[in-house]
C-alpha cells in the first residue's frame, strides 16, 4: 500500500471543517471548483456504482431560485456557488450521496472555502429550477464560498461537540 502524506491533515481539516453560511464576495477560480469536483467523483459508493451527478450552479439568480427549493436554504444565494447532488436512484444512494458531500466538502476546506450542507424540501421546485429530469432524485445542495470574516472559528461553547465517550461505544452499548 502506497504511503499516504498528510494524514495529520486530514484529521486537521475533519476537526476544523464546520458549515458556513456566511460568504464573503471573493470568487472562487473554476480551478479551485474542479479540484472540488474531482474530489467528489472520486468518493466511494457501492460497488463503486458512483451514483451521482453534479450541477454546478454559480449563476446569482439561479442560486436564489434554487434556494426556494429549501427551508432553511437562506445561505445559497450569497455562495460563490452551489453544487445540486442529483441520483438516479431513490433511497439506498443516500449513503454514497453522503460520501461524495464529505469528500466535496473536505476538498473545498483544504482551499479555504467553506460550505454547507442544505435539504430541498421542495424537491419538484428545485428540480425545475435547474432542469433535472421528473425520474431523477434531487434533495441535497451544498453552497460553497470563502467564509465572510465573522464566519472564522469562534472559541468552543458550551454546548460544542459530544466526548468522545458520549457518543463511541465498545463492543457493545453501554
Amino acid at each position: 500500500m502506497q504511503e499516504i502524506k498528510g494524514k495529520a491533515q486530514v484529521a486537521e481539516l475533519i476537526r476544523t471543517q464546520r458549515a458556513t453560511r456566511q460568504y464573503s464576495q471573493q470568487a472562487v477560480s473554476e480551478e479551485n471548483i474542479r479540484t472540488i469536483l474531482n474530489a467528489g467523483r472520486r468518493a466511494q459508493s457501492s460497488k463503486n456504482t458512483q451514483p451521482w451527478q453534479f450541477i454546478v450552479v454559480r449563476d446569482r439568480e439561479t442560486l436564489k431560485q434554487l434556494a426556494e427549493g429549501g427551508m432553511y436554504a437562506a445561505h445559497v444565494p450569497h455562495a460563490a456557488f452551489a453544487i445540486a447532488l442529483v441520483t438516479s436512484e431513490a433511497g439506498r444512494p443516500n449513503f454514497d450521496l453522503g460520501q461524495a458531500a464529505a469528500y466535496l466538502q473536505l476538498a473545498a476546506w483544504d482551499l479555504g472555502i467553506g460550505s454547507c450542507i442544505t435539504w430541498m424540501h421542495y424537491p419538484e421546485k428545485a428540480k425545475e429550477v435547474l432542469h433535472v429530469p421528473a425520474d431523477l432524485e434531487f434533495h441535497v445542495v451544498l453552497s460553497f464560498g470563502y467564509p465572510a470574516p465573522q464566519e472564522h472559528p469562534q472559541p468552543p461553547k458550551k454546548n460544542g461537540r459530544k466526548l468522545f465517550d458520549e457518543v463511541v461505544h465498545w463492543e457493545r452499548w453501554s
